[in-house]
């Protein structure tokens, strides 16, 4: 008895069952890339709408704040702490009129002069010639400021401001000389020590200080043909400043 033979199976080649294979690969692969991309669609529409809710204040969503351990700090001003007034080389000189202290005056030129000065001439004469010191002082240890002197006149009357130096503070400035030389008048100072505070107990005292002053008077007789004012001392540059108008 013979066997039944099966047909034989058909063979497909094998460019045909790899192209088969690939083809349900890439099916797969594309099927799996498409359901990706869609779950990452999804979850992006989802972080969109709850970032939208949580910045709409109208969505009802509260905030937390985080408590910090803060201490609260004072708005008071301190106190501020004390000082000491203390002198310095330049101490500022108050704004408007200074109070003067009259130092010496008033004095007249005499009409006749001893050697080396000449008698007036004409019936020329200096009258009511007076120094005045300004009370406010600068202590000037390094003598920075010049001293220095000025002349203004106005019809009759004549006026010196000036400044200088002075060893203590409590030092002033006098009248030295009032003449009229021929037809040249002259009016000199000088600094003068004050003995009341020159004591071991005042070392604050002690300078140099540098102090203004003026001089003022009048020409009688009409005036003469210059002004020659002055001021000297110890302290003073060159022991003395000379300043000339010729009028």
């Amino acid at each position: 008895m013979t066997k039944p033979t099966r047909p034989p199976r058909k063979a497909f080649p094998p460019s045909r069952l790899l192209s088969r294979a690939g083809r349900s690969r890439r099916r797969i692969l594309s099927a799996v890339a498409t359901a990706g991309l869609g779950g990452l669609a999804g979850c992006m529409q989802l972080l969109g709408s709850s970032e939208s809710r949580s910045s709409d204040p109208s969505s009802g969503g509260s905030s937390t704040t985080t408590e910090t351990d803060e201490t609260p700090v004072s708005t008071t001003p301190a106190d501020p702490p004390p000082t000491s007034p203390t002198d310095t080389d330049e101490q500022s000189t108050p704004e408007g009129p200074i109070p003067a202290l009259q130092a010496e005056g008033p004095v007249n030129s005499s009409p006749t002069n001893d050697a080396p000065y000449e008698d007036p001439v004409d019936g020329l004469a200096l009258t009511g010639v007076t120094v005045r010191v300004v009370e406010e002082r600068r202590r000037d240890s390094m003598l920075r400021l010049d001293d220095q002197l000025s002349i203004g006149v106005e019809d009759t009357r004549f006026e010196v401001r000036g400044r200088g130096h002075v060893e203590w503070e409590c030092d002033t400035v006098g009248l030295r000389t009032v003449v009229v030389d021929g037809r040249h008048a002259r009016v000199y100072a000088e600094t003068r020590a004050i003995e009341s505070c020159r004591t071991p107990d005042n070392p604050a005292g002690r300078g140099p200080w540098a102090i203004s002053f003026t001089i003022s008077g009048r020409f009688e007789g009409g005036r003469p043909d210059a002004l020659t004012a002055s001021i000297q001392g110890p302290y003073i540059d060159n022991s003395g400043v000379f300043v000339t108008k010729s009028l």
